[in-house]
């Protein structure tokens, strides 16, 4: 044994994985390792996966993991020397006592059975967090080595601050370990008594005990407080290396999801890695908000037998997370569905997620597994079909016709979904060249005769908000492209027509779909509002499944719905 690990506490990492697709991905000691992705695709079954590869001295097959290599260091006869023993000479490992021969026999074989494993690993299914919350025995801190986590919060006052620090920004109130509590080690929820010292007072005084007991002890409170509880304790007290989490998310509120995935990132000690599943987007921006180098996000897709890992590294959140309309936007869901439709607006997934329910009413089906997503508009299109691509999503992207309006835009968002640009370049010029020899809807002349019409007729101190929307309204219409929006493809002519139709094949191929009427709005023309207003009096007013203007809708989202 050499010099460095002679006197180096053992440790257990996982160091690689390859997965059944093939695929293999490389960890270091610090790593948050997420695994995300659709219903049944096998985020659980990965994390049960690992403990069977670290566990077994035998070739194995797990479903999802084809190979495992865990990185084993440091002088397993320290923790031999620092174990529990019992009357017979046994070292408890956490599950058991064992014969330290044994112990150096698993150790030196680089495997953690049963017998083992429990002191290197700890895996937080949501059974188990609930069950960690409940008081463990009491034992004697003299003589004994703590066990549980509340143990280790009894014997360290600075420990239980820190954890009721975080809880106290969860739930607003603080968590207190009850010193006198017999046979077990209750955890108290509320306010946390105040101490009076002039009086001799301490923590184990009637006086305080007695205010102590009208607090609600943790195991009486709701599933969610206890899991969060478990969740901390697990994480932040152990001296477990590698930390199993199956949704952490489980019984938790959003806030109280995303806030438990940033306390994750930003807390977890140093040489600690964290495997965890989870179909929360709350949970994964909290781990995005910490800005924590070593997060990994892994998405799985499922195909038969196959499970296809893609990784979304440090450097593509970071890409996604600095542009703040993506940040808040609901972008993160992607990874928790099947498929994903991009649109430019909220008001454009509102009305395409409505049309696709409405498909789905009367049949007794359950709508497909579709995320209706918004990114702000066209120009951050291609970041986010980049990350969503990067993570193998299922991606549709939904464009008003005007995108053909700018070249570079245009070609942006094709190289991202990865059309070949020479396959649309000379038809993209024809028609643009058509356009170009289009007369706009109104001169130079004509607009300022508009828009001076429109002043001259204001009286009002403060300028009416109709006559602003007239005035938009004339400036939208100086442009051909304007038109285009309105009539969509049967605005061209002859070649450019053809072009158009060639262009548009391409593009439905890829994933990408122009809208053929223009523009939302011209789904719908008895209703001249736009936006917000639009959308709003369409859903209201209009029957989405029937109605005979809104075919064209419905034949579009259709397409959508059936790609791939």
């Amino acid at each position: 044994m050499d010099s460095i690990n002679e006197y180096q506490n053992p440790e257990v990492f996982v160091k690689s994985i390859t997965f059944n697709d093939g695929s293999t991905f490389e960890f270091n000691e610090s790593d948050i390792v997420v695994f995300t992705g659709a219903n049944n695709v096998g985020k659980t079954q990965v994390l049960r996966d690992i403990v069977q590869r670290l566990k077994s001295d035998e070739e194995i097959s797990t479903p999802v993991i084809n190979m495992l290599i865990g990185d084993f260091r440091g002088n397993i006869e320290l923790f031999i020397k620092s174990a529990k023993q019992n009357e017979n000479g046994l070292f408890w490992t956490g599950s058991g006592y064992n014969h330290g021969s044994n112990i150096l026999f698993w150790w030196n074989s680089k495997k953690l059975p049963s017998g083992l494993s429990k002191s290197f690993i700890n895996f937080l299914n949501t059974e188990q967090r609930l069950s960690s919350s409940n008081p463990p025995s009491s034992f004697d801190r003299r003589k004994d080595i703590p066990t549980h986590p509340i143990q280790i919060l009894y014997s360290d006052d600075s420990k239980e601050i820190e954890i009721s620090d975080y809880f106290r920004k969860a739930f607003g109130k603080d968590l207190i370990v009850d010193k006198c509590g017999g046979s077990v080690i209750p955890l108290f929820v509320g306010e946390k008594p105040t101490i009076n010292h002039k009086n001799g007072e301490d923590r184990t005084s009637k006086s305080y005990l007695d205010r102590l007991d009208k607090l609600t002890p943790l195991k009486e409170q709701g599933d969610g407080m206890r899991s969060f509880v478990a969740t901390l304790l697990d994480t932040f007290t152990s001296n477990h290396t590698i930390t199993l989490i199956d949704e952490p998310e489980a019984f938790l509120h959003p806030p109280q999801a995303r806030l438990l995935g940033k306390m994750l990132a930003k807390n977890t000690p140093n040489k600690r890695q964290l495997f965890i599943s989870t179909h929360s987007e709350d949970f994964l921006k909290g781990l995005i908000d910490a800005d924590n180098e070593n997060v990994k996000i892994i998405r799985i897709n499922r195909e038969g037998n196959i499970n296809h890992m893609n990784i979304l590294n440090n450097d593509d959140i970071r890409i996604l997370w600095k542009d703040p309309i993506l940040r808040h936007s609901n972008i993160l869901s992607g990874l928790f569905h099947s498929k994903v439709v991009l649109c430019e607006s909220d008001t454009d997934c509102r009305f395409y997620q409505a049309i696709m329910n409405s498909l789905h009413d009367e049949e007794s089906e359950i709508s497909p597994d579709i995320l209706f997503a918004h990114c702000g508009g066209k120009q951050r299109l291609k970041t986010v079909i980049t990350a969503l691509k990067s993570l193998n999503v299922t991606l549709i992207v939904v464009a008003d016709i005007d995108i053909l309006n700018d070249k570079t835009t245009f070609k942006d968002i094709a190289d991202s979904l990865n059309i070949e640009w020479a396959t649309l370049e000379s038809k993209w010029n024809i028609i643009n060249n058509y356009v170009k020899n289009q007369r706009a809807q109104l001169d130079t002349e004509n607009v300022k005769t508009e828009i001076y019409k429109i002043l001259d007729e204001v009286v009002a101190i403060l300028f009416p908000e109709i006559d602003i929307e007239k005035i938009k309204k004339i400036l939208k219409n100086s442009t051909a492209w304007s038109k285009i929006k309105e009539t969509g493809k049967n605005f061209f002519k002859g070649e450019s027509y053809h072009k158009f139709n060639e262009i548009n094949t391409i593009c439905h191929t890829n994933g990408l779909f122009i809208v053929p009427v223009g523009e939302l709005e011209s789904f719908y023309r008895p209703n001249s509002s736009h936006g917000t207003k639009w959308v709003n009096e369409v859903l209201e007013q209009i029957d989405l499944r029937t109605d005979v203007e809104l075919r064209d809708a419905r034949e579009f989202v259709e397409k959508i719905i059936n790609y791939i």
